[in-house]
């Protein structure tokens, strides 16, 4: 199982901005997870999201339009050729 843990970094991904959106994991409860832009916070506002589970245990929630994963700890791997 692999849920968002505080204090991790995590990279979302956005199909038409072609990149990645590190953010860290500040503070989690049981239905819901707080992130805050690693480079940005001035311009990315930490905020709230809704946590999904999946079956498999990992969790996923959408930050600022971006879809963040608990399993996607790396950035620089987005593959544009998926969309």
């Amino acid at each position: 199982m692999k849920s968002f843990e505080v204090g991790q970094v995590y990279f979302g991904t956005l199909c038409v901005a072609h990149g990645d959106f590190p953010v860290y994991c500040i503070k989690r409860t049981e239905k819901s997870v707080w992130f805050e832009h690693v480079n940005r916070p001035q311009h990315y506002a930490a905020g709230r999201c809704k946590l999904h589970r999946y079956d498999d245990g990992t969790e996923a929630a959408m930050f600022r339009g971006w879809y963040i994963s608990s399993t996607k700890l790396t950035g620089g791997d987005f593959d544009p050729l998926t969309i």
